[in-house]
């Protein structure tokens, strides 16, 4: 029975160690409640400046309802039979392209360097106008890439000598996405931060979202990028149907020309035989009949394929119902109030840890350095 006591003792021992202190942590923290209370009022200070110095950003969120599916093609079938060609088959059409690659769309380099000569046009409020205030005309380049920033003093001279050590080529309204400059690069890069898109795949809504530091800016940028992602995508549904009935419309002017030309020889024979009764006469006169009416009937085909191809770029071009508009934001996403708590409460934090736990350790360690020092000498 001793043994077994003996056995147990050293286990005891350990988890006492192991045991936390808390009544003994608990009186440190009031012995030290000011010092605490200091530092998390020090790192508020901060907070402050921070809060106060910090950009403000505004969100704007628009939501889209796309057309999922094609809507078939009994119009164009109907169509058909109206020109006399009810046999023809008009099966839809496969799409690559589908609501669930709008995101990589939207974070696409030609798409984002599509953007940069957007203009834009800074927030002004009422009482602002009031005063004489105008809004500032910009453009998204120059936005994202600080051009349209007022500098003096040091900061004007630090961004000169930034441009002359990397120069580059005036930016002329067009960028090049393949060959994009340093700059250029910077600010397809901001945008992509600045821009996504989401897609519920069951339901289709296409969520666009757009984060500046202007409310104006911000709506106007989310519109434009609105429009643009709609003009994109309709333009890819709608590139072959576009092609064919380009196609279409050469055929057709060339077969209307051999009309008219065969015609004109039809009637120039009628013309100059009427009087001849010759064999040979006759049988030049049938032929010329014949190509005119075949020319006639080649014709007739050729301009109901291209009435069918225009309405085939109707049939495919998608429609968009904009299930909630770009709003101008009251208020930023970023709250300076939230930023000085966060930064009190880091401070509050910092000062219990290091009275609570930070300080014996660190006189522990330091003790243990020493002693270690001691027995080397």
């Amino acid at each position: 029975m001793q043994d077994v006591n003996m056995n147990n003792a050293p286990q005891v021992q350990e988890d006492d160690e192991l045991m936390i202190d808390w009544t003994g942590i608990l009186s440190k923290l009031l012995k030290h409640w000011k010092q605490i209370v200091l530092i998390g009022f020090i790192f508020g200070a901060i907070g402050i400046v921070s809060a106060l110095t910090m950009k403000r950003i505004y969100n704007v969120t628009l939501t889209l309802a796309p057309e999922v599916q094609s809507r078939g093609s009994g119009s164009l079938s109907s169509m058909a039979a109206m020109l006399g060609i009810g046999g023809l088959q008009m099966s839809p059409s496969t799409d690559a392209m589908n609501i669930t690659l709008f995101p990589e769309i939207c974070n696409s380099t030609p798409f984002l360097a599509g953007l940069l000569d957007v203009p834009l046009t800074s927030y002004v409020s009422g009482k602002m106008k009031e005063e004489g205030v105008q809004p500032k005309q910009t453009t998204v380049y120059k936005h994202f890439s600080g051009e349209d920033i007022e500098r003096k003093g040091l900061a004007k001279w630090r961004y000169e000598r930034a441009r002359r050590k990397h120069p580059e080529k005036p930016y002329t309204g067009v960028a090049d996405p393949t060959e994009l400059t340093r700059k250029q690069d910077l600010v397809v890069k901001g945008l992509r931060r600045s821009i996504s898109a989401n897609v519920d795949k069951k339901t289709g809504i296409t969520t666009i979202s757009v984060t500046l530091d202007d409310p104006m800016m911000c709506k106007q940028l989310a519109d434009t990028v609105c429009t643009r992602l709609q003009t994109y995508v309709s333009d890819y549904r709608t590139k072959k149907a576009t092609a064919d009935y380009e196609y279409y419309v050469m055929l057709a002017d060339e077969a209307r020309q051999e009309l008219v030309r065969a015609q004109a020889a039809y009637a120039a024979s009628v013309d100059y035989d009427r009087s001849v009764i010759l064999q040979s006469a006759n049988s030049e006169k049938d032929r010329l009949r014949e190509e005119a009416s075949l020319a006639n009937q080649i014709y007739s085909q050729m301009a109901q394929q291209r009435e069918l191809a225009r309405a085939k770029i109707q049939e495919d071009r998608p429609v968009y119902a904009v299930v909630q508009p770009a709003v101008l934001p009251q208020r930023p996403v970023n709250s300076r109030a939230k930023r000085v708590l966060i930064w009190g409460f880091l401070g509050g934090l910092l000062a219990v840890a290091w009275y609570g736990f930070g300080e014996d350790f660190y006189k522990k360690m330091r003790s243990d350095v020493k002693e270690k020092m001691q027995e080397e000498e």
